[in-house]
């Protein structure tokens, strides 16, 4: 069936926190994190961040420029798939990352697992998409990278940098190449002017970032059961890069 990409408005907020609601609660990393919250309060929380994102409504302290996208099924009109890049004109720094620094969670919330969870991914992203090198960045559903954050560099060269921050594919969409779309849509901007895209993975986004060109060039992890995971053991996330291709 026909997917369409286009920009989000902030209408869909309510849309995307019920598709991010379907797509996050069975990843492992959000069980421990968000498994004693209400539905309601997570669905609250995925919301406001859309919502806010969109209009502007948070001061971000880290320079940036975030492209709210979505996939729509033709035939429904369900949003199929959202993704949320992230241009840093100035690389990416956690002290400036407001997620990082004061990231305030719902009642419940598994705070010592988020922390060290921003603690681990900023420091693998500070190697990688730190301030001493442009990005696009990508924020995905798939890799839950909400708050994620980097090391302090000791120097900083100011440059530009593409994060993907967020991509996620609903469940009843999966394998029908939405996902695919939203990775691909930075990939000629990031071109043309000679920058690198970043995105760390977990295992299920993993294969996807694989086949749309990017590379392994790091890994992190965390064992879950030290913060109450009860079985659910170490999971696994990769730093991965697309280097800029000729045009």
């Amino acid at each position: 069936m026909p997917l369409t990409l286009s920009p989000c408005l902030p209408t869909d907020a309510p849309s995307l926190a019920l598709a991010s609601e379907a797509t996050w609660s069975p990843i492992p990393r959000n069980k421990v994190a968000f498994g004693n919250v209400p539905i309601s309060a997570r669905l609250e929380m995925y919301e406001k961040t859309f919502h806010d994102g969109m209009t502007v409504q948070k001061q971000y302290n880290l320079p940036q420029q975030k492209h709210y996208l979505k996939v729509t099924d033709d035939a429904t009109g369900e949003i199929a798939a959202c993704g949320v890049w992230v241009y840093l004109p100035e690389g990416y720094c956690a002290d400036d990352d407001e997620e990082v620094v004061t990231g305030p969670l719902p009642t419940g919330a598994n705070e010592e697992l988020m922390r060290d969870f921003c603690r681990m991914t900023g420091a693998m992203r500070g190697e990688h998409a730190g301030r001493h090198e442009a990005h696009w960045c990508e924020w995905a559903f798939l890799n839950i990278s909400l708050n994620e954050c980097c090391q302090v560099l000791s120097a900083y060269v100011p440059n530009a940098a593409k994060v993907l921050w967020l991509l996620g594919t609903h469940p009843r969409h999966e394998r029908k190449g939405a996902g695919a779309q939203l990775v691909r849509w930075a990939f000629p901007r990031a071109d043309a002017a000679g920058l690198r895209c970043y995105v760390d993975a977990s295992r299920f986004g993993h294969p996807l970032y694989r086949k749309c060109g990017f590379e392994d060039v790091g890994e992190m992890s965390l064992d879950l059961d030290e913060y109450g995971g009860e079985g659910l053991g170490v999971q696994r996330w990769v730093a991965m890069v697309r280097e800029p291709q000729k045009v």
